[in-house]
């Protein structure tokens, strides 16, 4: 019976240390993401990627537009255009018939 009793000793040892071993295993998944939660990462990271990229893009075109709107000085503003003037030249008179000689 020795031999068995010291059998069962040694098996008692291995599963105190096989418990522990399961412990730090569990706690060890506990803190390992999931598949879910990389998921859930690259989701809200490709969210952010897209939505910063169409926000640069329209400040981008805000900007340009600013800026090619208001680059050249403008011609100022006159209240009206100059008036436009025709001339036109004077046509020929016809001559003045001679008067008949009185008599």
């Amino acid at each position: 019976m020795d031999g068995m009793e010291a059998r069962v000793i040694k098996l008692e040892e291995f599963a105190q240390d096989t418990r522990d071993r399961l412990t730090r295993i569990e706690t060890r998944i506990d803190q390992t993401a999931t598949k879910a939660d990389v998921s859930d990462a690259m989701n809200n990271l490709i969210k952010w990627v897209v939505g910063t990229a169409a926000g640069l893009g329209v400040a981008g075109i805000t900007v340009m537009s600013f800026v090619l709107n208001n680059a050249t000085p403008k011609a100022p503003a006159s209240a009206s255009p100059p008036p436009i003037v025709i001339q036109i030249p004077a046509l020929p008179q016809a001559p003045a018939p001679n008067p008949a000689p009185s008599k």
